[in-house]
């Protein structure tokens, strides 16, 4: 089934929005792999090189637990070259337990929320420097 988020770029705050309006089913590596290629073209075209905060609704989004390690290869793709961190919140279970087996992949904290508002918190208070957390650091 495959597809691509919809993202959106707050310039001011540096966080880019990624969400899932209509849902997204990756079952195979190249779903994947074109999931991820689009966010990257993205990041590219609209976050001018820096890299940036990025919080991901995980609503309408559903991976593949059997390419969970290509999964969590494309999300270190991302880690690496576009996020200061990722955060991500909503979701069925299935998706952040996905999401909580890509962070043990990458030996990073899994930053998972129950609201946007939680989300955005956090990110604001990374920001802020009034919440820490472990920096992410591509393997």
């Amino acid at each position: 089934m495959g597809g691509v988020a919809t993202c959106l770029y707050d310039a001011t705050e540096r966080i880019l929005f990624t969400s899932h309006p209509e849902p997204v089913v990756l079952s195979t590596r190249e779903e994947i792999e074109i999931y991820f290629d689009h966010g990257v073209r993205f990041w590219r075209r609209n976050c001018g090189g820096h890299k940036v905060y990025i919080l991901v609704d995980y609503k309408n989004l559903t991976a593949e637990l059997n390419e969970i390690e290509f999964y969590a290869e494309q999300v270190n793709r991302i880690v690496t070259e576009c996020a200061i961190t990722i955060v991500r919140y909503n979701g069925d279970l299935l998706q952040r337990m996905a999401g909580r087996m890509t962070a043990i992949k990458l030996h990073t904290p899994s930053n998972m929320y129950p609201t946007r508002e939680a989300a955005l918190a956090v990110v604001r208070g990374l920001k802020a420097g009034t919440v820490q957390m472990r920096p992410l650091v591509g393997v």
